[in-house]
C-alpha cells in the first residue's frame, strides 16, 4: 500500500510503502518489493475497478510458495 503527501506544488509524493501482506514498513531506498497492479476489464465482476499492492520479500515468498506451477 502506498501512501503519498501532496506538496505545496499540490504534486503527490510517495511518503511510505507499507506490506499489503503484513503490514510492515517498506524502505524503498533499502529493500526490494514487489508491487502489483491490476486494472479489471469487462467480462470479470470487477468491471472497471483498479487493484494494486505491495508486498515485502518474505510475504512475497509466502504467496508465491503455494503456485502449482513454478516460476522459473
Amino acid at each position: 500500500m502506498r501512501e503519498y503527501k501532496v506538496t505545496m506544488q499540490e504534486e503527490n509524493v510517495l511518503s511510505r510503502i507499507l506490506c499489503n501482506g503484513c503490514g510492515k514498513e517498506i524502505s524503498p531506498d533499502r529493500a526490494d518489493h514487489f508491487h502489483g497492479e491490476k486494472t479489471w476489464g469487462y467480462f470479470s465482476e470487477k468491471d472497471g475497478r483498479q487493484d494494486s499492492f505491495d508486498l515485502c520479500e518474505d510475504c512475497y515468498d509466502k504467496l508465491t510458495e503455494y503456485f502449482e506451477i513454478k516460476m522459473k
